[in-house]
């Protein structure tokens, strides 16, 4: 496992050689890699900055050598490594402890877990911590029994973590955190349920916005190139009247940048950029923007800019505490705190926007080194664009079917994945995955909007390879990709890699980022991937009235009590719902019958409604999304199987109108109980053409092409 006269390539060898344990350093797996060379260098970065100086340095560094080759995700590293190192420092620093020897692992962090030291962390930070330090001292134990021979195995037991002889049973935290977790899951829920079109809505907004600066700053690009304009380019572009904005912008390269800030670049920097040599060659050169401001064209209002600006102003894209002083790495800390991302404890640096993918998100190296050396904000205008068409298209589909990660990341462009039916003059689309815990492809039912989306996400990847295909690539989410051997042409790659959950989350987190909205209790919520499903699922049981084996099939779970946990009702939708009741109630002369009525009466009546509509119906106002039995017995307005379309728009106004005329017949019959249901019916009807209202006017701004001035 080790050598004597070879070594490892990596740069940071020389960093690690005489700080660490030689043996650990030189360790080679089976095919005689050094493991220290397959590290992703965020990792030993973490590790040199945070790690190297502690009394435990060598046995973590021998758990990150072993989780690389168990080819664990680069963040999951990152995240056990960082919650474990953040704890032994707590611990160490309460006991006064010195080195390892001294650490008993069931006096001292038992201690921690029982809440002795440190009782402000959370339940959840401390089943957290349990949860890591275990698997990982399994996961180390397992790895020297099985790769290092067992003359040599001795040496290395000497880096174990120590076994805790006791398990999660033996505290409270527990119940606690899962406790707390359904709390703030469902006060989350709350917060989002109901919201769904909106939602969709504004991400189109967005994706548009940032479709327009693309294609201005493309101008300006070919501006440049065609007067041979010296740079910086200043120029600028109005936002659609529904904004109100007047965005300014300059257009830089590397060299231009450098000649124009040459006071704070070193001399060789400044040289290479005159001569447009080196890393300042033609090959190496490429344009950026820096954002000056935005301007209001009404003076009334204060202009708001583009969303995301404050995310690159505060240096919180990509791993950012891996530089800068304790104090400005708290200031993000507490900034990341207060827009919702990670523990309220502290105890761990979230990193919401760190794709982990070339060209996703993340600017460039030159970017990300001098940003602080301009005076407005420097944007990598494709890497955003980029993000922004990855996140449009899974927030599409997670609002419309209530898919998971993994199940989007499946997506591909053959016939087997996406499929099409004629039914009569219409197409109607599907995709097939393979769920959770399945090893069989199931069907997840799109709209035509979501395939537009995936023709447009399939011509930006055209156009980045330069191809009239994609390639195929190989499947990355590493606890499903034994299930997809093959490499395919997925929609969600990038520079000939597939997206991992985590690069695709922070596409879909920078998109929505700053959509303020709040629990009860007045904390902000941040969008999350899984919230959206089970907003979807309780937006669907609750207010949609479809029964749990229905939303238990759209979202392809087995077991009708994960359904049941998802949909439950939130404190609102209780809180509207008695509102409900009580009107009825005031109203209902019969009451008594209804509440007498047995449960298995009612089954038989449910099964006398029960129709196929499926998504090869039309339906009232849009198209259904479900080909189970109907939900909600053909009341479509209303339902979450059905996303409203703006060429039906004229048949929800037909329904209001309609309805006006049955809440006078009814009145006039005295029948209290119809008259609030053609209520009802109105008040749906109204709400989808407000949701269509928003899709006619992002599909209105697809077309707007801004009026970009250039001043020379």
């Amino acid at each position: 496992m080790t050598t004597a006269n070879v070594v490892p390539t990596s740069p940071f060898y020389s960093q690690l050689l005489g700080r660490v344990d030689n043996q650990i350093l030189h360790l080679q797996d089976k095919r005689n890699t050094f493991l220290l060379d397959k590290v992703e260098e965020q990792n030993i970065k973490y590790f040199l900055k945070n790690v190297l100086d502690q009394p435990w340095n060598n046995h973590l560094l021998l758990s990150i050598f072993i989780q690389t080759d168990n080819q664990l995700e680069t963040i999951s590293i990152l995240t056990t490594c960082g919650k474990i190192n953040s704890r032994l420092k707590d611990i160490f620093h309460s006991f006064s402890l010195k080195n390892m020897n001294e650490f008993r692992v069931d006096v001292h962090f038992y201690q921690y877990l029982k809440g002795i030291i440190h009782p402000e962390h959370s339940a959840y930070s401390r089943k957290e911590a349990l949860l890591r330090y275990k698997v990982m001292d399994y996961a180390t134990r397992k790895w020297i029994s099985s790769k290092i021979p067992i003359e040599q195995q001795a040496y290395f037991k000497r880096f174990l973590f120590d076994t805790p002889s006791f398990n999660h049973k033996d505290f409270s935290f527990g119940k606690l955190a899962r406790e707390l977790s359904h709390h703030t899951r469902k006060s989350e829920t709350d917060a989002i349920v109901g919201s769904l079109p909106q939602i969709r809505a504004e991400g189109h907004f967005r994706w548009n916005q940032l479709q327009r600066l693309r294609t201005s700053f493309l101008k300006a690009c070919e501006e440049s190139q065609r007067t041979e304009a010296e740079l910086p380019l200043e120029f600028d572009y109005p936002e659609p009247e529904r904004i109100g904005e007047q965005f300014y912008f300059r257009l830089w390269d590397k060299p231009s940048f450098v000649l124009h800030h040459h006071e704070k670049f070193a001399p060789s920097s400044i040289k290479a950029a005159q001569h447009r040599s080196g890393a300042y060659s033609p090959d190496n050169n490429h344009y950026f923007v820096e954002f000056i401001r935005a301007e209001s064209t009404n003076s009334e209002d204060d202009a708001e800019g583009l969303w995301f600006t404050e995310l690159f102003s505060e240096g919180v894209i990509g791993n950012w505490f891996s530089n800068g002083t304790e104090n400005e790495i708290k200031k993000k800390r507490e900034l990341l705190l207060s827009w919702g991302y990670g523990a309220e404890d502290g105890t761990s640096s979230p990193v919401p926007f760190n794709s982990m993918h070339k060209g996703i998100l993340t600017p460039s190296t030159f970017i990300s080194r001098n940003k602080e050396k301009a005076q407005g904000v420097l944007l990598d205008v494709e890497p955003l664009y980029v993000s922004a068409t990855f996140g449009l298209l899974a927030l599409d589909i997670f609002t419309t079917t209530g898919a998971r990660l993994n199940e989007l990341l499946q997506l591909n462009h053959t016939p087997e994945c996406i499929k099409a039916v004629e039914e009569g003059s219409k197409l109607h689309y599907s995709f097939y995955a393979v769920p959770k815990g399945r090893d069989e492809v199931e069907a997840f039912y799109v709209t035509e909007q979501t395939m537009k989306l995936i023709s447009k996400l399939l011509k930006m990847l055209k156009e980045h390879y330069k191809s009239k295909k994609i390639p195929k690539v190989k499947y990355r989410y590493y606890q499903r990709k034994h299930i997809f051997k093959e490499p395919k042409p997925y929609f969600f790659q990038y520079h000939g890699k597939a997206m991992t959950l985590d690069s695709l989350a922070s596409s879909f987190r920078f998109l929505l980022h700053g959509l303020r909205m709040e629990t009860q209790e007045g904390k902000p919520v941040v969008i999350k991937t899984h919230l959206l499903r089970h907003a979807f699922a309780t937006e669907a049981v609750q207010r949609g009235n479809m029964s749990l084996d229905i939303v238990a099939k759209v979202l392809h779970h087995r077991n009708l009590t994960t359904t049941a946990y998802y949909s439950e009702p939130t404190a609102s939708i209780v809180g509207e719902k008695v509102g409900e009741l009580h009107d009825i109630i005031l109203d209902y002369i019969d009451i008594d019958e209804a509440v007498l009525r047995h449960p298995e009466e009612l089954e038989s009546v449910l099964k006398e409604h029960k129709e196929k509509v499926g998504v090869f119906n039309n339906v009232l106002g849009g198209t259904c999304v479900t080909d189970h039995v109907c939900p909600i017995k053909m009341a479509c307005l209303g339902c979450q199987a059905k996303i409203p379309q703006p060429e039906k728009k004229h048949e929800l106004e037909e329904v209001i109108e309609l309805s006006k005329d049955m809440e006078k017949r009814y009145k006039a019959l005295g029948l209290p109980v119809e008259v609030k249901k053609a209520r009802k019916m109105r008040k749906d009807a109204r709400i989808e053409l407000k949701e269509i209202e928003q899709i006619e006017i992002y599909r209105e701004e697809q077309g707007y092409e801004p009026q970009i001035r250039f001043d020379k």
